[in-house]
């Protein structure tokens, strides 16, 4: 520089107003603090001349760096290394020979990821799994709670709450490029860090942002130096890291000047804090002055506070099915070392595992990428999902609750932070139970701010005064929604636990917890009741002993239908249907086929080919054929149920030759000669189905009734089915009531191995008889 004086570019003016607003400071006020009069201070506001000392004082006073708010329009060499003339030299050139001094720093910084429970280093290239991101921020949006429950059913869908399919996602490569400053937001272990890691490689190999210097610097990192150094000074920072790559400080200013720097800040959420608004300070200052460069920035959805001008924020998405098997894929080869060919294959069961009924509740889990990581540890140790979901999900929880802050060195400093892990488990299950009994799925936070207030002195068996306590209930109020990622923001204001299988294990492990005081029959009340479902089978599997209880929910099911008459009937008929079979050593799951079955239009027929417990019945050939007759019903009553509601004509049509294919496979398997030449009959009296569709339908209108009750005599009179039940709309209620509840039993005795085996046999034998037929 020369000595006639130093002038502020206009972008360090900016610069400057902002900081004199930030310190509360008028032009005045810092001339007096500088022990200069007023005209320089002008000048330097004005972007005139100022003395090379006067400017300097003046931009340390504002805690500005000089070099970033002086416009440097003199030749300069760097080190005599480059000669820098704005009207002659190719700042391509300078920058792609950065980029090469720091693709080694950039390749040891990101290059691998250290993953729980993994001992080594994973290179990033064999794991990555392209990310999608939501332009549409879940918890920025202004909802009731009403309008979640309508947008997301509590079963399947609770997952996808906040990213239904009206809400589009973009691939997040093509969001770095849309967006020249971009926050990235994302729940904890949705691979943010791995995102922007990702970013930084992808830049250095010259596919991102080819013409940019990648900087990838961790927020919690450039908090603790910036403390011992007593200087939050993210451009210092950056020339240090640049230096340690060999580049001086002129040439790295020319980069940021130019604007060809891509900055990558990560874990905003990991900043200790009493750092935090320093860090911000910064970041704004920093990303105001250099501009023209490309920002990314990380931060945990739940710990976002601070929007910074002129960044657009974006939501990592969870996985999909196909990211999930990409990641499978790529972990069974990455992390477990296997070959391609045997990585394909693993990760093939996998999948089929995952997408069992049963494992509906793990797949939830497995669209966050930390999730995920731990079942695929456990799939690779035994080669199937955990039978007992309880076990995985107290992994999660010791996971989220610690162990993920711990790999990362993340030491957070709050009253919630010290709590022990037992009390914050203690206190998320009391939340959990209190909310999911009452069917409170989604709640406000002074919903959750008063059910602190009420069990956390109990539980953290705390003594503090009035003030104490609380800033102790507020600790614990920010920690549980900016910190785990157990409770998640569904809309402004508006919250949930963030997967509905933890809610269910928490409210179990409440249950199991107060064993000793807890009126079984208040559980037992809900035995019926859909929802409770998953509730029952975590609570008894973390049980010791399960006998009495399995006891009581027997006898719960037995008396649900003991004053209904024409169920009792049904079941009467049922067991002497099963009774009826050649096969003897399996009964109980005989009469469940039949029970399926033999109401076909009262009781969904799908359960036989997701449930295990009758799935390996060997079937003889009475079953099959009754198999195919009461198909045969189903598809009459599929005819009268179009007919009844006006439906078009070709579904008449399908369901119509439906019944004809059917038809003819049971005259095929039928043995007794009178049977299948009453069948026979039966069949010549129906139209042809494979041409004329009006013919049949007109055909229908006129017979179906007496054709219906022709069928039913023959399978009464040969089979000894195909009664009509004549139930109400309550009764079919109750009688799928009463289903259910026996199919929760047999889960779980096929799920719980502290069962007495008499005693299970006992029930088994039991099942679906009316009391009268029960063993005493």
């Amino acid at each position: 520089m020369t000595s006639r004086g130093l002038k502020a570019s206009s972008e360090g003016i900016k610069a400057a107003k902002t900081a004199l607003t930030d310190k509360t400071l008028s032009q005045q006020k810092l001339a007096t603090a500088l022990g200069i009069t007023r005209q320089p201070v002008s000048k330097f506001f004005a972007g005139e001349p100022v003395s090379r000392s006067c400017f300097v004082q003046i931009c340390r006073q504002l805690g500005l760096s000089w070099q970033q708010v002086a416009s440097l329009h003199e030749d300069w060499v760097s080190k005599g290394t480059l000669q820098l003339q704005p009207n002659s030299f190719d700042f391509n050139t300078l920058v792609q020979e950065l980029r090469q001094k720091c693709q080694d720093k950039i390749q040891d910084q990101c290059s691998t990821l250290q993953m729980l429970d993994i001992a080594r280093a994973i290179p990033l290239d064999e794991i990555y799994t392209r990310v999608s991101v939501l332009e549409e921020i879940t918890s920025q949006q202004w909802r009731e709670i009403s309008d979640l429950l309508q947008e997301s059913p509590l079963e399947s869908n609770f997952y996808q709450l906040g990213q239904s399919n009206h809400r589009q996602t973009l691939p997040g490569l093509e969001a770095g490029l849309r967006y020249s400053k971009l926050m990235v937001l994302g729940k904890s272990g949705s691979g943010k860090t791995t995102f922007l890691q990702h970013l930084a490689i992808a830049c250095n190999q010259g596919k991102f942002q080819p013409h940019h210097v990648p900087v990838f610097i961790r927020l919690k990192e450039f908090a603790e130096d910036a403390q011992y150094e007593q200087e939050f000074n993210i451009e210092k920072y950056i020339t240090q890291v640049f230096y340690s790559c060999g580049i001086d400080e002129e040439a790295a200013l020319t980069v940021l000047n130019k604007g060809r720097v891509l900055i990558l800040l990560d874990g905003l959420d990991e900043v200790p804090l009493e750092h935090t608004d320093n860090v911000i300070r910064e970041i704004r200052k920093f990303s105001q002055i250099y501009y023209k460069n490309q920002f990314v920035i990380s931060c945990r959805i739940a710990a976002h506070k601070y929007r910074f001008p002129g960044f657009n924020e974006v939501e990592l998405a969870d996985f999909n099915a196909q990211q999930i098997e990409v990641f499978v894929k790529n972990w069974f080869v990455a992390v477990a070392n296997q070959s391609i060919s045997k990585a394909e294959a693993t990760s093939s069961l996998f999948i089929q595992h995952l997408n069992l009924p049963e494992n509906q509740r793990i797949r939830e889990l497995a669209r966050v990428p930390l999730l995920l990581h731990l079942i695929c540890l456990l799939f690779q140790v035994k080669g199937q999902l955990p039978s007992n979901p309880a076990k995985l999900y107290e992994q999660v929880m010791n996971t989220l609750l610690v162990r993920w802050d711990e790999i990362r060195g993340i030491k957070r400093d709050s009253f919630y932070a010290n709590l022990s892990l037992n009390s914050k488990k203690k206190l998320l299950a009391q939340i959990a139970a209190v909310t999911f009994i009452a069917g409170d799925y989604f709640f406000e936070q002074e919903k959750l701010q008063k059910l602190i207030a009420e069990h956390l002195p109990t539980i953290a068996n705390l003594a503090l005064d009035k003030s104490q306590m609380y800033l102790a209930h507020k600790s614990v109020l920010e920690g549980l929604l900016f910190q785990d990622g157990l409770l998640v923001e569904r809309a402004r204001g508006i919250y949930s636990f963030s997967n509905l299988g933890l809610l269910e294990y928490l409210t179990a492990r409440n249950l199991v917890e107060k064993y000793q005081d807890t009126d079984w029959t208040s559980l037992i009340y809900h035995i019926t009741e859909e929802r409770w479902y998953h509730v029952f089978l975590l609570t008894l599997n973390m049980l010791s002993s399960v006998d009495e209880t399995i006891k009581l929910m027997k006898n719960q099911v037995d008396t649900l239908v003991v004053n209904d008459h024409k169920i009792r009937q049904y079941l009467i008929w049922l067991n002497q249907k099963s009774n009826s079979t050649s096969i003897k050593n399996n009964t109980a799951a005989v009469r469940t086929f039949y029970f399926i079955y033999g109401y076909t239009f009262g009781i969904t027929a799908n359960y036989r080919i997701q449930w295990n417990f009758i799935e390996n019945l060997a079937f003889n050939s009475e079953m099959a054929l009754d198999e195919l007759l009461f198909s045969i019903l189903s598809c009459v009553h599929k005819l009268k149920l179009a007919e009844e509601n006006h439906l078009n004509i070709i579904h008449d049509f399908n369901h119509a030759h439906a019944l004809s294919l059917t038809l003819d496979e049971a005259i095929d398997l039928v043995g007794d000669a009178e049977f299948k030449q009453e069948l026979q009959k039966l069949k010549k009296q129906l139209p042809c189905t494979e041409s004329n569709s009006e013919k049949f339908y007109f055909w229908w209108q006129k017979n179906s009734i007496f054709w219906e009750q022709a069928v039913r005599r023959n399978f009464i009179k040969y089979r000894n089915i195909g009664y009509d039940w004549e139930l109400n709309n309550q009764e079919i209620k109750l009688l799928q009531a009463y289903f259910n509840a026996n199919k929760l039993i047999i889960d779980c005795l096929e799920r719980n191995v502290s069962i007495n085996q008499e005693l299970k046999q006992q029930i088994e034998d039991e099942l679906f008889l009316a009391i009268a037929d029960t063993k005493t």
